[in-house]
């Protein structure tokens, strides 16, 4: 076994050999965390559009209200309600002209 020497002095085993020994299990964590990311980002290809639904929705059915809308789209009307609001700021288009 080697030996290494430290600031004061003092003789310590080398660190390879001293981490050999005590290197931790992760294989099933990180496989378990690789699937985990894996199903997120099928979710996320999933995951409709509902941002071109709204407006696509409001074009044919000017004046809708947000329970029109999500009655519609068959979507919830707090999401309907929140990508509005996101439409609107992103956006030049106010309340009243159209959205």
């Amino acid at each position: 076994m080697q030996t290494q020497r430290t600031v004061d002095e003092a003789l310590t085993p080398d660190s390879a050999f001293a981490t050999s020994t005590a290197v931790p299990q992760r294989s099933a964590r990180r496989a378990t965390a690789r699937r985990a990311s894996s199903r997120r980002a099928t979710a996320r290809l999933r995951k409709d559009d509902v941002e071109g639904r709204i407006v696509g929705y409001v074009q044919d059915h000017p004046h809708s209200t947000i329970g029109d809308i999500a009655k519609g789209l068959n979507v919830h009307r707090g999401t309907i309600a929140a990508e509005r609001a996101n439409i609107v700021r992103a956006s030049d288009i106010n309340k009243r002209g159209g959205l």
